[in-house]
């Protein structure tokens, strides 16, 4: 391993792998009990309580309309760390399963290609090949916009203000 290395977990949606950068991952929990909020979009699971933190659950399942099979025991919650504005947030993120830590050499790392106008890929921070598999890294900032991000923290801490 090299100090220049990207250091990535790697998660199921659907039958797609991803990596998500390691040094934002706080923990990863069973899916368990989490509470819904009204109104939500419907990538929006609910919040969770984490470490007396209340934190949005979003299912990245949801967001890029992926068929996704029951809750099973592999179904976790990864709870992240993210840049907003000049505040890091705590945003939770339903995924398939967890699978391993890798590291990955910079030069391995290849930009998304371009895909047209229409079609968003600036969450892709790269993608690589691991084992016979395309693995695209995810970066969660670029995901939810940053109107969305303030929105589902401010959701989360009015009602658990109201609770």
């Amino acid at each position: 391993m090299n100090q220049d290395d990207i250091q990535l977990l790697c998660v199921t949606l659907s039958d797609e792998q991803y990596g998500l950068n390691i040094t934002k991952v706080q923990e990863i929990r069973a899916l368990g009990k989490h509470r819904r909020l009204p109104n939500m979009p419907k990538h929006c699971v609910g919040v969770i309580d984490f470490r007396n933190t209340m934190v949005p659950v979003i299912d990245l399942r949801e967001m890029f309309a992926y068929a996704h099979s029951d809750i099973s025991s592999q179904t976790v919650i990864v709870v992240m760390s993210i840049e907003n504005k000049q505040e890091t947030l705590l945003i939770g993120v339903v995924v398939d399963s967890v699978s391993d830590v890798i590291s990955v050499e910079p030069t391995q790392v290849k930009h998304s290609p371009t895909l047209g106008t229409k079609v968003d890929t600036s969450f892709i921070q790269g993608m690589f090949k691991y084992n016979d598999h395309i693995i695209i890294i995810l970066t969660l900032e670029s995901i939810l916009e940053e109107q969305e991000l303030s929105e589902l923290n401010d959701m989360v801490i009015t009602d658990s203000t109201s609770a």
